[in-house]
Parts: C-alpha cells; sequence; structure tokens
C-alpha cells in the first residue's frame, strides 16, 4: 500500500475515533443533571468547559508540537482522551466529573491539532480536508445509536467511556504504523504561530473560519428549538428532521473533495454561502413542515464545505515552511468561534431565537465577501500575467 494513502487512512481512522469521543456529551447532559442533581445553570458548565479547555489547549499544542514532535503529540493527546474517560468512568461527584471533561477539552484540542497538521503534511493529492471532517462528522452520526442503546436500557452513561478506553487504544497502536511525515521545524514560526497573521490571507481567512464555526454550532444548537417555535413541530419530530441535515451535511464532505476540485475552493466560498443564505431566508419566510425541510436541507448541503474549503485554501496557498504554524492559527480560531460565538449566539437566541439566523447571515456575508475580493485578485493577476 502506498504510504501516503496509508498514513491518510490512519489518520481519518483518528479523526473518527476523535468524533465517537468528543460527541458523547451532548446526548448525555440531560442524564448527567438529573444523576448529580445539579440546577440547569451549572449542568451548562458541561460543554463550555470542554470548548474552553479545547481553546487552551489548541494555543499551547502550537507551542509543544514543534518541541515535541507530531507523533508523540498524538499520543499525548490521545492519552489525555483515556486520562478522561477514565476519571468519568469512575467519577461520583460533579466535581469530579468537571475534571474529566475538562481533561477531555484538552484531549479534543491537542489530537485535532496534530490530526489536522499531518494531514497538511502529507502531499497535495492527498490532503482530503473535506473527507477528513466527514469522518469527524460520521463519528457524530454513529455514536447517536450508541448513547440511545445506553440510555434506552437504563446503563450508567459513564460505561460508555470504557468503549472510548478500548477503541484509543486500538487506534494507539494504529498510529505507530505513520511514517515518513516530515517532522515539524523547530523554527520562530512555528514556536509563535501567531506571527502567521501577520500575513493578511492567513488572517482574514481565519477569521472567516472563526465566524463559520459560529454559525455552524449554532445551526445544530438552535434549529430544533426554532422549529417548535415558528413550525409547531413536536420535540418527537425535530431529532428526525435534524438527522437529515447531519446525514445531507456529513454526505455533502464525503463528496466534497471532488466538487472542490472541480469548482475551486475560493469560487465555492464566494457562491456556496449566498445560496446558505438563501435556505436561511427559506426557513424565516416559511410555514409549513416541508418549507422547514427544503431550508434545512439547503443549509446542511451548502455549508458543508465551507470549512474545508477555506483550511484546505490556507494550507495550500502558504509555503510548506508555514504550513505547521498555520494550521495551529486554523485550530485556534477554530476552538475561538466554537468557545465564545457558541455563547454569545446563545446569548441572542436566548432573546429571540430568529436572531441566531440573522448573525449566521452577517457571518456569512463576511465569507462571501473576503473570498470574491481574493477571486477577483486571482483572476486579476492571471489577466495581468496572460495579457489578450
Amino acid at each position: 500500500m502506498n504510504k501516503n494513502f496509508k498514513n491518510m487512512i490512519i489518520i481519518f481512522l483518528g479523526f473518527f475515533f476523535l468524533s465517537l469521543f468528543s460527541n458523547t456529551l451532548s446526548p448525555f447532559i440531560t442524564t448527567i443533571k438529573n444523576t448529580y442533581n445539579v440546577s440547569n445553570s451549572i449542568i451548562a458548565m458541561l460543554p463550555s468547559v470542554v470548548y474552553c479547555a479545547s481553546f487552551i489547549m489548541s494555543i499551547l499544542g502550537a507551542r509543544l508540537m514543534p518541541a515535541i514532535g507530531l507523533k508523540k503529540g498524538l499520543y499525548l493527546g490521545f492519552s489525555f482522551a483515556i486520562l478522561a474517560s477514565i476519571v468519568i468512568l469512575f467519577s461520583h461527584s460533579f466535581c469530579v466529573l468537571l475534571v474529566g471533561y475538562f481533561i477531555a477539552g484538552l484531549a479534543v484540542g491537542m489530537t485535532s491539532l496534530i490530526l489536522s497538521t499531518l494531514l497538511s503534511l502529507l502531499p497535495k493529492q492527498y490532503q482530503k480536508f473535506s473527507l477528513a471532517n466527514a469522518c469527524f462528522g460520521l463519528g457524530g452520526i454513529v455514536i447517536l445509536p450508541i448513547d440511545r442503546f445506553v440510555l434506552g436500557n437504563g446503563i450508567n452513561f459513564n460505561y460508555t467511556y470504557s468503549i472510548h478506553i478500548v477503541f484509543i487504544i486500538l487506534f494507539l497502536l494504529l498510529a505507530t504504523k505513520i511514517k515518513d511525515i516530515a517532522p515539524v521545524e523547530n523554527n520562530a514560526e512555528n514556536k509563535n504561530a501567531f506571527s502567521m497573521l501577520k500575513n493578511p490571507l492567513v488572517l482574514l481567512l481565519s477569521i472567516a473560519i472563526f465566524f463559520y464555526v459560529g454559525a455552524e454550532i449554532s445551526t445544530t444548537n438552535w434549529t430544533g428549538t426554532f422549529l417548535e417555535h415558528y413550525y409547531g413541530l413536536s420535540r418527537t419530530e425535530v431529532p428526525n428532521i435534524l438527522l437529515g441535515f447531519w446525514i445531507l451535511f456529513t454526505l455533502g464532505r464525503t463528496f466534497g473533495d471532488k466538487v472542490l476540485e472541480k469548482v475551486g475552493q475560493l469560487r465555492f466560498l464566494a457562491i456556496s454561502p449566498i445560496i446558505t443564505i438563501l435556505g436561511i431566508f427559506v426557513i424565516l419566510s416559511g410555514k409549513t413542515k416541508i418549507q422547514a425541510l427544503v431550508g434545512i436541507a439547503i443549509i446542511g448541503i451548502t455549508i458543508s464545505l465551507i470549512y474545508p474549503a477555506l483550511q484546505g485554501y490556507l494550507i495550500q496557498h502558504v509555503d510548506k515552511h508555514y504550513i505547521p504554524a498555520t494550521n495551529s492559527i486554523i485550530t485556534i480560531f477554530n476552538n475561538l468561534g466554537a468557545t465564545f460565538l457558541t455563547y454569545l449566539i446563545g446569548f441572542a437566541g436566548e432573546i429571540n431565537v430568529t436572531y441566531v439566523f440573522i448573525i449566521q447571515i452577517v457571518f456569512y456575508f463576511y465569507i462571501i465577501v473576503v473570498s470574491a475580493l481574493y477571486l477577483f485578485s486571482k483572476f486579476r493577476k492571471q489577466l495581468d500575467q496572460n495579457p489578450s
């Protein structure tokens, strides 16, 4: 087997197992609240603790990565996941559980940084960012029936993490087969990834990633509430519609690399968010279940490739020397958006859920403008080089 292809497959499996681990919390929020008898305001701390820890580790990991290397960084990240699983598995108080989920956030921050850097350092034909994100999305879909089985059979939610311990150990054994990926140079740029923000391309597209992550997470967090309030759908109907969203979203990413190769990343980024905004208008102006389904389908398909397109364009348009630092910036802005924008948008949603979608339109408009500017600049440069 081609060594780069084998490395790519192992990295994809890493994203899948990381997703299984990181997406286990959400379905158990209500169960954890009842098990530990805590208030709504206290239980709301759990996701924020994970996001915050992930953000912290994405910054620390950017400093650690050049010093310890990629493989040791990968082992460290997944070791955090094992430690977090053990703490959660044996926790008998909410405080201990909180510590466990903080460690889980450290694991997610470190492993996502290392896995995406490993993928970025493969030859261009193996940098399948969309498919890597699809593997992460698949993990989020697969974990749902596992969690549902645990809840449906009255099994203690903590025991789910024993499965993760087994999966992660198996993956770590497989990760030893990753070979011949260029090491991260221990230079000034990679030690201080924030120096890359002096590059306008890196800065502007990193801000686009920041906005996109806030828009994506707020879509998954608030669409169900919106459908209940404005379409009168029941709580049993909403999960099925959201599952349809995730299936379309994951399918889009599965076949997305081919689409981006044919259309071009910048052209896609200048057009796709426009269609997404149209999908939002369909949802906001609709009154029937069919209109809701159409709007959500449009959003699910069109946003599925925005992140891989931004990530891929950035990685493929900086010198290879700067790829690790650039990838660190991408991961940091990703976690920054998840940590802060999610809650700012959530505050607006508590006032009026419609505001969530209006804010998203502003975010997507920024992506359209920046992409169009670089696309126009690219065409202009081509015309200057080949005047006719």
